[in-house]
């Protein structure tokens, strides 16, 4: 329901955005972005305020883990992906802020209203910076306008159209959220397993499946430049935006587990991936399988944290 949700969200406002006459540049950062965004934010919320914190930060934080390693690892493996300067520099040096200003809250144990409206204000510099810096750039410059014109390429929806599909998407969104949390606590109660770890594995890669589609999609056809700023403005966008609003509805107590490992992971996947994209501004197909490998091995290392993998199945003791 989460991904039918956001496809619908996706179609819908796209066939809204042009008959409002919306630009490329404001359809591609505004409407696209946000609507592929939306699992994390309507998960985020649900958890946030069911008194699942654990779950909400889990699902932001192994999210932009699986897309930064592994979502980026497996398309440059199909392709080797374009990394224009500017999505590096300019997107790239937004990620990397976002995560280590992540990281600062998340030292002192929680996320206040205060916080998330710090993280909300620089969401909107950085969506100001983005569409100023592109929106007299064609598609073959901007990658939301590349997104928008990908997505506007089929005969426009009557607005009546249009709202349904807006309206079915938030429904499944909202209704996929309440599962997705509700059953998250009952699976990590039966199987005696943290919430947080159900967050950073099952429920990230759920919410991150849109991205990777779409990011995979785009590297199979040729526009991989496409693939690497979605992908990394989608961390944005979830550091943010989606923990921003999240944090000023309810605000988040963060577990010693998630502050003392996966944060960091985070952050050290930022920081490492932009001096890869940076080579030749590329991302060749054996620096994506090291990023894949890479998260293969902070997947098992989840699994060990948990108890579920004896060091005696790797050899160790």
């Amino acid at each position: 329901m989460l991904i039918a949700g956001s496809e619908a969200a996706v179609r819908g406002g796209v066939g809204l955005a042009r008959v409002l006459h919306f630009s490329p540049v404001l359809i591609g950062l505004l409407v696209i972005a946000s609507a592929i965004s939306a699992p994390e934010l309507f998960v985020a919320l649900r958890a946030a305020t069911a008194g699942a914190p654990d779950i909400a930060l889990g699902d932001i934080v192994g999210g932009n883990i699986f897309m930064l390693l592994f979502a980026l690892g497996l398309g440059a493996l199909i392709r080797p992906l374009a990394s224009p300067p500017k999505v590096v520099l300019r997107d790239g040096g937004a990620m990397l802020a976002a995560a280590l200003l992540v990281a600062f809250f998340a030292l002192k144990g929680d996320f206040t209203r205060r916080d998330g409206l710090f993280l909300f204000l620089g969401f909107v510099v950085y969506l100001v910076v983005t569409f100023f810096s592109d929106w007299r750039r064609s598609a073959d410059h901007s990658v939301a306008s590349s997104r928008a014109l990908a997505r506007s390429q089929n005969e426009p929806l009557p607005v009546v159209g249009g709202l349904f599909l807006l309206l079915l998407g938030l429904i499944c969104l909202v209704l996929g959220a309440v599962f997705t949390v509700d059953g998250s606590v009952a699976l990590a109660r039966e199987l005696h397993v943290q919430q947080a770890f159900v967050g950073l594995t099952i429920i990230a890669f759920g919410t991150s499946l849109p991205k990777l589609i779409a990011a995979l999609v785009a590297a199979i056809r040729g526009h991989t430049d496409v693939a690497v700023g979605l992908l990394i403005g989608a961390v944005v966008f979830n550091l943010l935006g989606v923990l921003g609003i999240t944090a000023m509805v309810a605000p988040l107590a963060v577990s010693r587990m998630l502050a003392s490992a996966d944060v960091y992971v985070m952050v050290g996947a930022s920081a490492a991936l932009l001096p890869l994209l940076a080579m030749r501004w590329r991302l060749s197909r054996p620096r994506g399988a090291l990023l894949a490998l890479s998260y293969v091995c902070y997947v098992a290392f989840l699994v060990w944290r948990q108890g579920l993998l004896p060091l005696s199945l790797l050899g160790i003791g």
